[in-house]
């Protein structure tokens, strides 16, 4: 009976699954083919060495405000949790409790299983940060919290309770010394502060019952009396709570905290980092890129060399930040040693008695700034872009043609020459431009002041370039400009980076040739300019070396111009070059021209001057690609008649944002001739706030805000035409002027969800339909057509024939628009998109905490064959087309041959 049955089961069960919809989705086989991600997690401050899991793992805290998992075989990540932005992710305390590892952020207490990364327990303490805050000591107990704040003339002391975060007791220390000079760290239990004026070091002990701070003289743990300057460096010891290192000038101690007291183990002298563990400190000392870990017996004071190591770090490696040690028993009974280091450039080594175990660049974590450089063709050695003398007669033009046959056959006999040199080394990246330019290098700039060329279609990094001197400017942002691409044969491509230096916030410019990330010039391509830099911009026009100049205004408005030849080019085109300015926090614009520079004398003269500050300060101008084409210069309606748009190149987007008692958070957007200095038009939203993302081309300006009054993240489209004529269709003038301002359509649209980066996709020709791309807060990054965003669809039903929409005020986000698809991106800070040599293709990469790479095809590949396009059929019928056609022309010659006989 029961056999009987199981057949029935068995053919029903067989319907259902065949009954049931295929699902639509990307196939495995594509995933990764075209696009990659890598993960990173950013600059680590704080390591503990996870024993209670196997494999071994790190698990580390990042300024990133990211808790982290590392194995320590490879250097991957295990886990990671992405805590939240501000005060409460910032890691203060990592504190590892077997398998569990409790973080304090701000006002979070939270313990975390290492094994899976599941949140055991949080707390959210009820305790507001003092205002004035300095410095912040974080002791964590078994069933306590207690944390000193350290404030102007006095230390505040509560402890709270670790499970339920009410505070149980509050003491104000009073410190009148105590100012926003004072260097003040924690250190174990205590809180140490240096007061270089009185020459004295002060120690509170937060967990005795009446805290009160002691102090003693620097004399007394080998300090010398500071000179006037002199620097002072607090540093805890990883792996030995109860000490600290105090750094005043060059003097440099290890001390040893015993309640209130201070006792001076050892003089640390020459040393970048130091670190315990089982009783033995550890001293790093770096020369070059060689790093020697000196390891000392920390009760007797003797060197034990046999755990030491000398290892070679990777080239364009940083200085030596901080050090974390671990001890572990080998499988043969023997101790090991693993050592975890940082460096300036933002690295992170695992160092071991065979060396560098891996390393991760986090640099990667903060990218700024981002290039894409088209590769050279096959062998560098073709070039057919090089433009023909002014007014070219046959001499001049076969001149041309032999001097670049010459250069070319001279370059491949040097290429031979090289290959055939057993001695000379071959080059350990080969990238060569792809037929349709799909393969482009990608050259990032970092916050810690270190360039990476990056292959598109790998991820791989091919070149690195580390200037320790180089920071951003202000807004957290570098320079990076081409100034000469692939594309002139024999001369080498070149890029500029613009910067700051860290220590006289002088302007630095690094210039190196984006393919191979050799430096140009001396030093490496490092350049201190000598001046502050309030604006630089490149120029359009290059030299006779097909070098466009870079123009700096320092601080005293005076102009300088990198290369100095590009003078000559700036002088040239005087009379067309314009420079605005705005000042941080100010509310006036101002627009200068060059056009009464002489030679030896560039000046700049003030042309103009609008005041936009009714709506508060001037937070970003925006302005257009400079690349950028136009392909459609006008909109075609339903009746046949054309809405011509106002395509302005100079047209720039400022807004400003400021705060009133009756509307609150107000925002203003203000669209500027930069030439003439004209407001052409302006926007105003009360109760709205940021962040305040503007995307800007063509005749059209996106934007996204958050209102305040209704909740909601809301974007903003504009569009400005000229109207059914055109006032020349020729060229534009922006000092020519309008008899009509243009028309503006206005419309706004309901987001689901919040906004971190937003851009649009450009092509080489302009052709393919704009899409935009937002990255939302979820971690996607979503791509929408620019045809949704039209200002101009209709409210109530409109012309059909032009294909606008009926409008709807609530944006749908569809998962098939998502470009991530499986990924997730959180903290993204802008997206990066490049023309690729067809016109249908973008590529795009997306920085922030991590690195998406992928391509776009926005108008679908409408100029390229599918895969399985027949060739040999459509070559038969083109075969036969001609036979027939050659044999009909026969007969009809013939046939008009016999009837002409007639």
């Amino acid at each position: 009976m029961a056999a009987g049955l199981k057949a029935p089961l068995s053919l029903l069960l067989l319907l259902f699954l065949s009954h049931i919809s295929p699902s639509f989705g990307l196939y495995e086989d594509q995933i990764g083919k075209f696009d990659w991600v890598q993960q990173y997690v950013g600059v680590v401050t704080q390591a503990v060495f996870d024993e209670s899991t196997v494999p071994r793992r790190i698990i580390v805290a990042t300024s990133d405000n990211v808790l982290a998992a590392l194995a320590t075989k490879n250097g991957d990540i295990v886990w990671r949790q992405v805590l939240e932005s501000g005060e409460n992710g910032r890691v203060e305390a990592l504190v590892g409790e077997g398998q569990r590892v409790t973080s304090v952020a701000g006002r979070m207490v939270r313990t975390w299983d290492t094994l899976t990364a599941a949140l055991i327990h949080e707390t959210y303490l009820s305790h507001t940060p003092h205002p004035g805050l300095l410095e912040r000591a974080v002791v964590v107990g078994e069933s306590e919290l207690v944390l000193g704040e350290v404030v102007a003339g006095s230390v505040v002391v509560t402890t709270l309770d670790r499970v339920s975060g009410s505070p149980l007791d509050h003491t104000n220390v009073v410190a009148p010394w105590i100012s926003t000079d004072t260097k003040c760290g924690s250190a174990g239990k205590s809180v140490v502060c240096v007061e270089l004026s009185l020459s004295l070091i002060f120690v509170l002990l937060l967990t005795a019952p009446s805290p009160e701070f002691v102090s003693q003289p620097l004399a007394s743990v080998g300090l010398e009396a500071p000179e006037p300057g002199s620097q002072v460096l607090l540093q805890t010891v990883p792996g030995a709570p109860d000490h600290l290192i105090i750094q005043v000038g060059p003097g440099r101690r290890l001390v040893h905290l015993d309640g209130n007291s201070l006792h001076l183990v050892r003089d640390l002298g020459g040393s970048q980092s130091s670190a315990v563990a089982g009783g033995v400190l550890y001293s790093l000392t770096q020369v070059a890129h060689i790093v020697t870990l000196g390891a000392v017996d920390l009760e007797t004071g003797s060197e034990v060399g046999e755990q030491g190591l000398v290892v070679e770090l990777p080239t364009h490696t940083g200085q030596a930040t901080s050090l974390y040690v671990h001890h572990y028993q080998t499988s043969d009974g023997g101790s090991a040693l693993r050592a975890l280091l940082t460096c300036s450039d933002h690295s992170l080594h695992l160092l071991s008695g065979a060396g560098v175990v891996w390393w991760r660049e986090e640099a990667m974590a903060r990218v700024v700034a981002v290039e894409g450089v088209d590769l050279p063709v096959d062998g560098a050695n073709i070039n057919f872009q090089d433009p023909l003398p002014a007014s070219p007669d046959w001499v001049s033009s076969l001149v041309h043609r032999v001097r670049t046959q010459v250069s070319q056959v001279s370059h491949w006999v040097s290429l031979v020459m090289e290959r055939s040199d057993s001695t000379f080394p071959a080059p350990l990246h080969t990238l060569h431009r792809d037929q349709l330019n799909l393969r482009k290098l990608l050259v990032l700039a970092t916050a810690s002041g270190k360039m990476m060329g990056v292959d598109s279609w790998t991820g791989e990094v091919v070149w690195r370039i580390y200037v320790s001197e180089l920071m951003p400017l202000e807004g957290d942002k570098l320079l990076l400009y081409t100034q000469r691409t692939s594309a002139h044969f024999p001369h080498q491509p070149q890029c500029v980076v613009v910067g700051k230096h860290r220590e006289t916030g002088e302007g630095v410019l690094v210039a190196f040739n984006p393919i191979t990330g050799e430096g140009v010039g001396d030093r490496g391509g490092v350049m201190t300019l000598g001046f502050t830099i309030i604006q630089a911009l490149l120029l359009h026009h290059p030299d006779h070396q097909y070098l466009k100049p870079v123009v700096f205004v320092d601080d005293t408005m005076n102009l300088h111009v990198f290369p100095a030849s590009g003078e000559s080019v700036v002088l040239q085109h005087k009379d067309s070059i314009f420079v605005h300015l705005a000042r941080p926090g100010s509310t006036h614009l101002t627009g200068y021209t060059l056009r009464f520079s002489t030679p030896g004398n560039l000046v700049l003269r003030e042309v103009w001057r609008v005041c936009v500050g009714g709506g508060g300060i001037i937070t970003g101008v925006y302005g257009k690609l400079a690349w950028e084409k136009v392909h459609s210069p006008g909109r075609v309606l339903a009746d046949r008649s054309v809405l011509y748009k106002y395509v302005n190149p100079n047209l720039a987007v400022v807004t400003t944002q400021g705060y009133d008692h009756l509307n609150k958070n107000t925002l203003t957007l203000y669209l500027v001739d930069t030439v003439s200095g004209a407001v052409i038009e302006s926007v105003n939203h009360k109760k709205v706030s940021g962040p305040i993302h503007v995307v800007h081309s063509e005749n059209w300006v996106v934007y996204t805000f958050f209102n305040d009054k209704y909740r909601r993240y809301e974007v903003t489209s504009l569009e400005l035409f000229e109207g059914l004529s055109q006032a020349n269709a020729t060229a534009f003038s922006s000092l020519g002027g309008r008899a009509t301002p243009p028309i503006m359509e206005r419309q706004a649209y309901i987001l689901p969800v919040g906004i971190q980066a937003a851009t649009h996709t450009s092509t080489e020709k302009g052709i393919t339909t704009k899409f935009i791309l937002f990255a939302l807060q979820t971690g996607n990054v979503m791509q929408m057509s620019k045809w949704l965003l039209d200002p101009r669809r209709p409210v109530t039903g409109g012309p059909r024939e032009e294909g606008l929409l009926p409008y709807i005020p609530e944006m749908r986000l569809s998962p098939h628009d998502m470009i991530t698809y499986n990924h997730t991106l959180p903290r993204v800070s802008s997206i990066f998109t490049s023309p690729t040599g067809l016109e249908s293709a973008c590529v795009v990469l997306v920085y922030g905490l991590d690195l998406f790479y992928t391509r776009m095809f926005p108008s679908k590949m409408f100029d390229v064959l599918k895969d399985d396009f027949d060739h040999y059929l459509i070559g038969g019928v083109v075969l036969a087309l001609m036979a027939a056609a050659l044999t009909t022309r026969k007969l009809a010659q013939r046939k008009a041959l016999k009837q002409a006989w007639k």
